[in-house]
């Protein structure tokens, strides 16, 4: 205190408080800037070095550094969940815990690293089968928005021979070779796909043959990715916000990943902020969220609007583009959405659960705005427990993912998932005891008890007359900074 002093000694006691917190937080940002410096050496040594292998093309777009910043895990409060009580602006600290939320969730290095060696192990095996074949990554990897326990997308293309063969033939190599310990091959699907398991790393993969749209559809996203910077923190938690509520996946009526890419494209596009250099400077994530959930949970049209996210997003008259949505409809919010690839198909038509996620949607955006109005406490987290539940498997087995190695299945009868339960069932003995139906001489697995997923019930809030809670939502909205009416975006 001795040197502090003698530079202030000339301020007030009061002064010299928030001298010491200019001080606390200058030091914070220089680590930061010094944290980035190395990471930008480090980044710029690896581009250097030729003797490394050289990564598919479609490796390009992921982000290696993860964030070293330190955390202090408080009990109670969720992993991620960083205190700031210097920071009084509700909005600036709901910002800054949405980055805190993507740090945590977003893949490691080493998480990467494996996902490529996976990847290549797949190649080879396609390669040593079809030398002439092609085999890329698409989806969330590709785009780097994947989720921690997220599959890995394999397209094969240019096979000699059709899908269902080639997914046969793949899983007699891999199997034969010990590479995988689980497979699972559904050729009804609408874009049949064999679903694998890594015998050394425990990750997954989804492979496709011959669907060229997949990649297309994804370097769309990546472009759009890299020109709004927004997009990757918003879909990293809107991804998980669907996938704890079962409302993550297409073929169950819900939002999947492309079409929430796209949903979330459509509404940086119309933002007002966009028009407005003053609104963009001043727009932080907690805005971008707040407005998101308003748009699409109570002001969005969509009984008459279909929405567009070519050549800078607009939306249109869906009667007129897709007349059989009226047939379709049954009196619920009915998403349509033009298909940016192919501008005859509607992507919205597979959500047939819309007025679910309308409702969650509309729920979210009050919960934000009980939040602002009410104030909260600086020492605990904003995104829980109203909004996301910090118990899902998929945070609390963050780090655990690929912790423990799975059984193998090597020799295995071939793409028959009901005789690989079948071999994997403990039978009993001549003395009664159970022992392994493949392998006696191995000694009894451990058993280890596992916790079923619970359904997220919907969060508790004292019951409040309507008007009430229309009042927190105009307050909210005026302490946000934005006036401008969102039902009026559509006009513009």
């Amino acid at each position: 205190m001795g040197d502090l002093e003698f530079t202030t000694g000339w301020l007030r006691e009061e002064d010299v408080a928030i001298h010491e917190e200019d001080s606390e937080r200058n030091a914070e940002q220089a680590e930061r800037n010094a944290s980035m410096r190395s990471m930008l050496k480090r980044r710029r040594e690896e581009t250097k070095d030729t003797s490394a292998a050289e990564a598919p093309e479609a490796f390009m777009a992921v982000k290696n550094s993860v964030s070293s910043r330190k955390r202090v895990v408080d009990e109670g409060q969720p992993p991620w969940f960083v205190a700031r009580p210097h920071i009084e602006n509700t909005v600036l600290r709901l910002h800054e815990e949405i980055l805190d939320f993507v740090d945590f969730m977003q893949q490691t290095r080493e998480e990467i690293h494996a996902r490529r060696k996976w990847v290549q192990s797949i190649k080879e095996a396609c390669v040593a089968l079809w030398p002439a074949c092609k085999v890329s990554v698409f989806g969330s990897f590709f785009t780097g928005l994947s989720l921690p326990n997220g599959d890995v997308d394999v397209a094969v293309s240019e096979i000699p021979c059709k899908s269902g063969s080639a997914m046969k033939m793949l899983a007699d190599h891999m199997l034969s070779k010990g590479q995988i310990s689980w497979l699972e091959i559904i050729e009804t699907a609408k874009v049949p796909v064999m679903k694998v398991r890594s015998q050394s790393s425990g990750l997954r993969a989804d492979v496709v043959f011959s669907q060229p749209d997949g990649l297309q559809s994804s370097k769309f996203i990546r472009s759009k990715v890299k020109e709004y910077p927004q997009m990757k923190p918003l879909l990293l938690f809107l991804k998980y916000f669907l996938l704890q509520r079962g409302l993550h996946e297409t073929y169950t009526g819900g939002m999947g990943s492309y079409l929430l890419c796209n949903v979330v494209l459509h509404f940086l596009q119309r933002h007002p902020s966009l028009k407005n250099g003053r609104f963009y400077a001043g727009t932080s994530l907690g805005h971008l969220l707040f407005d998101f959930l308003k748009y699409y949970g109570q002001e969005f049209n969509y009984t008459s609007h279909g929405i567009s996210v070519l050549e800078g997003g607009s939306v249109f008259p869906k009667t007129e583009r897709f007349p059989e949505k009226n047939k379709r409809s049954t009196g619920g919010p009915v998403l349509c959405l033009e298909s940016p690839l192919s501008t005859s198909m509607d992507l919205g038509g597979a959500c047939f659960r819309m007025p679910v996620l309308r409702n969650l949607f509309h729920h979210a955006f009050h919960c934000i705005c009980h939040l602002m109005v009410t104030g909260s406490a600086p020492e605990v987290s904003m995104l829980c427990p109203l909004l996301i539940d910090p118990a899902h498997p998929v945070i609390t087995d963050r780090f655990k993912l690929m912790a423990e190695q799975p059984v193998a299945f090597a020799g295995l009868p071939k793409s028959k998932s009901q005789e690989m339960e079948k071999k994997q069932k403990r039978l009993p003995n001549e003395n009664g005891q159970a022992h392994d139906s493949h392998n006696d001489t191995k000694p009894p697995v451990k058993k280890r008890k596992i916790q079923p997923t619970q359904p997220l019930t919907q969060p508790t809030q004292p019951v409040q007359p309507i008007q009430r809670i229309h009042e927190e939502a105009d307050d909210a909205t005026a302490a946000f900074g934005f006036h401008e009416d969102v039902s009026q975006w559509d006009l513009v």
